[in-house]
């Protein structure tokens, strides 16, 4: 039989597995497009000549208070590449002791310095006031149209001036991430959280990856980031290779949809059916680090299984399942019924938005993993734990025939699939 080898991302490196040939009906992948030839010069000419507002260094002056507002260690953005650009920028203007930077952490754990120095490097945490944004520390500013309160980190809120950095790439639920979400999720709180990732919002059928159009859930954070004052964002595009394509840069909603606009046609990949068999990522590292951010890639096997059909994901999940409520409601019921059933009846609770999209899935797919848990802890999150691709593919021939057909999507939530039919 004949056999195509696929390297997928794995935690930071790849695993090479072959598959049968025959059975493969499509091969869904990112554009490939060339990294920007010189990254700083491309951020520097953004920062000058931004989509929808003044240049950056015209929009401050010395007295100004500027709070930076960047990506968490869940983010593949290249905060460190981007900072020094745009902090050389500001402090053309700004006193460096007028500057502060934020990681929008959402409702993630607060990260350490050595995490900080990984995620921005040693010469900005060593010489620049670096804060983990904290849930407890937030201000109401408002509610959006749809109601949701506007709990909005204090120092954001007190600042002169607010510029985030930002990775637009699918997201499950938000369309695409980037622009508006430094601000809802990144720096809200909880009871923001509960009502934009309502169990309503989630199964809102635009809440999908690709969609903006109509989508409530990335509306209300556009109505969000609006009411905070986002002055100006600084996004960008990798390839596969995590090197910068494009550069988007200015006002939260102008340049997040040019940028979301490329990036459907980098992303965006049609497959005429559904398929018995999916065959997944979640694009590796730092996208894999656990089971609660590996959804991501799920949901996106999942639009393109037939249901019945078998998704087989390979994640590293290094760091374990995610947040604790995650765990617990998903280990706390014998069905994906119960738990959406649950969340549904007696939500808001713990991190619902995932658990829900899981056991949306699970409702319609088998999962089978591949990652760095235990068995008997992948098994308590209703998953069956396989040790490679290949041995996946085999126990899903035998429970869906020699015959399925198999779609591959190498790099997960990278590529959002489009439906022909």
């Amino acid at each position: 039989m004949q056999h195509t080898e696929i390297d997928f991302p794995y935690g930071s490196s790849f695993l090479k597995a072959r598959i049968p040939t025959r059975n493969i009906v499509a091969i869904l992948t990112t554009e490939d497009v060339k990294g920007l030839e010189n990254e700083r010069q491309a951020i520097t000419e953004s920062l000058c000549h931004p989509i929808g507002v003044p240049p950056l260094r015209d929009c401050v002056d010395k007295s100004s208070r500027v709070i930076v507002i960047v990506t968490d260690n869940t983010r593949a953005c290249p905060d460190d590449r981007l900072l020094p650009p745009i902090l050389s920028e500001l402090e053309e203007k700004v006193p460096r002791q007028n500057i502060t930077i934020m990681v929008a952490l959402g409702l993630h754990p607060p990260m350490d310095w050595a995490a900080l120095v990984r995620k921005l490097g040693e010469n900005i945490v060593a010489n620049y006031n670096v804060v983990n944004h904290d849930v407890n520390q937030t201000v109401n500013i408002g509610t959006t149209s749809r109601g949701t309160p506007v709990d909005i980190n204090r120092q954001v809120v007190e600042a002169d001036f607010r510029i985030s950095t930002g990775f637009i790439e699918p997201h499950l639920f938000a369309g695409f991430s980037g622009g508006r979400k430094s601000i809802a999720p990144g720096v809200f709180s909880v009871r923001s959280a509960y009502h934009n990732h309502s169990y309503q919002m989630v199964e809102h059928p635009n809440s999908r990856p690709g969609v903006l159009k109509g989508n409530p859930i990335h509306e209300d954070m556009v109505e969000q980031a609006r009411m905070t004052h986002l002055n100006f964002i600084v996004n960008v595009l990798l390839n596969e290779r995590k090197e910068i394509t494009h550069v988007v840069a200015g006002d939260v909603v102008q340049a997040h949809e040019k940028g979301c606009e490329i990036e459907r046609r980098i992303a965006g990949r049609e497959i005429e059916h559904k398929v018995d068999i999916t065959i997944t990522t979640n694009s590796g590292a730092p996208l894999d680090l656990d089971l609660y951010q590996s959804v991501k890639g799920m949901d996106n096997a999942a639009a393109i299984t037939r249901d019945g059909g078998i998704i087989i994901i390979a994640s590293s999940c290094r760091t374990g399942i995610g947040p604790e409520a995650f765990r617990e409601l998903h280990t706390s019921f014998s069905s994906p019924k119960e738990i959406l059933q649950k969340i549904k009846r007696d939500g808001p609770m713990g991190v619902q938005w995932q658990n829900q999209i899981l056991g949306r899935t699970q409702l319609r797919n088998d999962i089978y993993l591949v990652s760095d848990l235990a068995d008997n802890v992948v098994k308590t999150m209703m998953i069956d734990p396989v040790r490679t691709i290949e041995e996946g593919i085999e126990r899903a021939f035998k429970v869906l025939g020699k015959d399925a057909e198999i779609a591959v999507i190498p790099e997960g939530p990278l590529v959002f699939p489009i439906l022909k039919s």
